[in-house]
């Protein structure tokens, strides 16, 4: 994935998880309709429920890395 769009990703995900979990149900139910992938979509949910929130944070999951800065010269 392009960093870009990482990044538009990431901020997307960041807004989708604050309107909380009705929110995400939708996007993801959509999701899994317009792209025919109910069944892949649940077997990847289904992974993920192996995950406790203590696990996450102690492998340092529970947020994202921080961004890289760049140095951006000025031409004289």
């Amino acid at each position: 994935m392009r960093p870009h769009d990482r990044m538009r990703l990431e901020r997307g995900a960041g807004h989708l998880h604050a309107l909380g979990p009705r929110a995400t149900v939708e996007m993801l139910a959509t999701l899994a309709e317009r792209i025919g992938g109910a069944p892949a979509m649940l077997g990847l949910l289904a992974e993920y429920e192996r995950l406790t929130p203590n696990v996450v944070r102690a492998a340092g999951g529970d947020g994202f890395p921080p961004r890289p800065l760049h140095l951006l010269e000025q031409s004289a």
